[in-house]
């Protein structure tokens, strides 16, 4: 089935203000997903990194997978 842009529109023009940005984000990573799968491409072909991790790579690892606030970011990255 062929959906003409016009018709996109309107019903773009429909969605509710809180539908608004996840129609956004989807229609982005249309757009974008064909030069990303290039480059994903491309990492494939790299070798591997066969270099330590360093103090903080490790202590990410270790860390919980906890959500923090924007607060605690601002804190620790020092922002």
């Amino acid at each position: 089935m062929s959906v003409t842009k016009d018709e996109l529109h309107k019903i773009i023009d429909r969605l509710s203000d809180s539908d608004t940005r996840s129609a956004y984000d989807y229609l982005k990573y249309l757009v974008e997903r064909k030069r990303k799968s290039k480059t994903w491409a491309e990492i494939k072909q790299l070798l591997p990194d066969d270099e330590p991790l360093g103090k903080e790579e490790l202590r990410q690892l270790e860390a919980p997978d906890d959500y923090i606030t924007l607060e605690q970011a601002i804190e620790e990255y020092e922002i």
